[in-house]
């Protein structure tokens, strides 16, 4: 996938990057970023996952979601665009903000279609809610570095334990979301 959009992207000189997340746990599926950029492709690809999912629960709210939603971003550096390609696959493409919309829109259309045209059909896989908690604890959570510690102290879990999310009890897992969403402030996780 990954050389087929460098295939796709070659005709695009104002693209900085484009990168495929995989829903609805927001990972990397495949990317692209021009030479001498230093993004981390999954960081970047988990943060624009979860812009979409939030976005998507603000239409939800408004009563406004459609399934042709498209978040465009403008800042003094570039333009950010989101559209989700499928409800398994989001895309998000980073031009150079010197770029006229009304290119950015054509050459978007051209080259979404043709990734969307190759992607899978995916078969959701059923992770543990633990482990997507605990991930979602490591990309959001203040002092990463000390998420584990800060979630067992407050939800009375081992650090043995937390280091296997994936097999903790339900009671465990219960404790752990009321944790994290006091960690950060929320009144329920997207996930």
């Amino acid at each position: 996938m990954d050389r087929y959009i460098e295939q796709a992207v070659a005709e695009i000189p104002q693209l900085i990057g484009i990168f495929v997340t995989a829903m609805p746990d927001s990972l990397l599926f495949s990317s692209w970023v021009r030479d001498g950029t230093s993004w981390s492709p999954e960081d970047v690809a988990a943060y624009f996952g979860d812009l979409v999912r939030a976005n998507r629960e603000g239409l939800k709210a408004l009563g406004a979601w459609s399934s042709e939603m498209q978040v465009t971003i403008e800042s003094a550096e570039s333009l950010v665009v989101l559209r989700e390609l499928s409800s398994d696959f989001v895309a998000g493409c980073v031009f150079e903000r010197s770029a006229p919309l009304g290119m950015v829109r054509l050459h978007l259309k051209r080259l979404l279609e043709r990734i969307a045209h190759v992607l899978p059909e995916v078969q959701a896989e059923d992770r543990p809610r633990g482990l997507r908690i605990m991930e979602f604890l490591d990309r959001y959570a203040p002092d990463p570095h000390a998420v584990a510690l800060r979630v067992s102290l407050r939800a009375g879990i081992s650090l043995d334990d937390l280091k296997m999310p994936g097999a903790l009890t339900p009671d465990q897992v219960r404790r752990l979301e009321e944790t994290a969403c006091k960690i950060l402030g929320v009144k329920q996780l997207g996930l």
